[in-house]
């Protein structure tokens, strides 16, 4: 059930009009009209405000519960939960003027840190990743691969190493399947520091890398994919948890709201999307 038929359907239930329910709102009728014939979907400030005016859970005008969501749809909305993927207008570090902001390193509390390795080694587990090594670069990785590695024996019994420091010996990882664990790219100039970064302190490069969202956008040395560019250049393989595709989907069927910035995404994705 899409959020304008639940919205219809609880106005009906307590047997009031569309201009009855927008007054009770603060909003147009025209507004409540297009939320029940799917023209439109409500703001997402305007959401809370839905649910105490019926007097249920946001989950309830949603109409499912989290565990009929698959991981990726409970990822983004963990995400929009925790103000780490958030909606506007931005400015991002390539230039390029962004609706979506992917915000998920830093100042994160324990119970954060400790979901956001659940979706990881979610990830990890559905792609099959012959892993015996995570592996971070820069402060905020770090995190990330310890409670990965843990969710992985803790849920799965796949025991992994883990390294966030390299200033051991380089025979240490000679028969390691390495995998780097980090967070958002965009034209991948980051990612390519990493790599290089990764290569220069133990002498190879990941096979592996799994990332918390593939923005789909151009490279920035060519027209393809940031990761289909990287993953030719350095042999890996790019695994993400969900891509601005998946977004999209969620944003669509109502997992999520865009906050008005719904349009402005699929603008964005038709400009900078790779090949």
């Amino acid at each position: 059930m899409l959020i304008g038929d639940k919205i219809r359907s609880l106005r009906k239930n307590k047997n009031i009009t569309q201009s009855q329910l927008a007054d009770a709102l603060s909003v147009s009728s025209q507004s409540v009209s297009k939320w029940e014939n799917h023209l439109s979907v409500p703001d997402i400030s305007t959401l809370p405000v839905i649910a105490r005016y019926f007097g249920i859970t946001m989950d309830e005008l949603f109409n499912y519960r989290l565990d009929a969501l698959n991981y990726k749809e409970r990822f983004i909305r963990f995400m929009v939960n925790n103000g780490m993927l958030r909606f506007g207008e931005f400015t991002l570090k390539s230039g390029r003027k962004s609706p979506y902001l992917i915000h998920s390193g830093y100042n994160l509390t324990g119970s954060q840190i400790s979901k956001l390795g659940e979706f990881y080694a979610e990830c990890i587990k559905e792609h099959n990743i012959d892993s015996n090594c995570l592996v971070g670069i820069g402060n905020r990785e770090i995190p990330l691969v310890i409670a990965t590695s843990m969710t992985l024996f803790n849920k799965y019994g796949i025991d992994t190493s883990h390294c966030v420091d390299f200033n051991i010996e380089n025979d240490a990882f000679e028969s390691k399947n390495i995998t780097l664990i980090t967070d958002a790219f965009t034209s991948g100039k980051t990612l390519r520091s990493s790599l290089d970064n990764i290569k220069s302190q133990i002498g190879k490069y990941p096979s592996d890398i799994v990332v918390c969202v593939d923005r789909m956008e151009q490279d920035e040395h060519s027209t393809f994919s940031a990761k289909h560019e990287i993953e030719k250049q350095y042999g890996v393989i790019i695994h993400p948890i969900v891509s601005l595709d998946d977004i999209i989907k969620a944003v669509d069927n109502c997992v999520i709201s865009a906050g008005g910035y719904a349009e402005n995404l699929n603008e964005y994705r038709d400009c900078y999307k790779g090949l």
